[in-house]
């Protein structure tokens, strides 16, 4: 999230997550080198919801081709900056959660 929530974005099938960065599609253009704080959230009804803030740079940003109706969307890659082993430990899970989604 970009600012508290009003920006939030559900990504959905566009997003992918590991311990080393996160690819998802953004309908913002993000510079590189920027430094983001993601919130993630991926819930399970019978296992409740696993939530995680993550910290990253910003190394990949480019326009994905749309029809002229639909507004733009940008395939951004962000590679986390050094992670706790707690964080680690919820990503992990969060990352489980997600591909079992899927």
């Amino acid at each position: 999230m970009l600012d508290c929530g009003v920006d939030e974005q559900p990504v959905g099938q566009h997003l992918t997550v590991d311990e080393k960065g996160m690819r998802f599609l953004s309908r913002w253009r993000f510079t590189l080198g920027t430094r983001l704080a993601v919130g993630c959230h991926c819930g399970d009804p019978g296992l409740g919801g696993v939530r995680v803030t993550l910290e990253g740079i910003v190394v990949w940003c480019e326009r994905r081709p749309q029809p002229v109706d639909q507004a733009p969307l940008f395939d951004t890659t962000i590679l986390f900056l050094e992670l706790p082993d707690d964080l680690r430990q919820s990503l992990r899970e969060f990352s489980y959660q997600l591909a079992a989604a899927e």
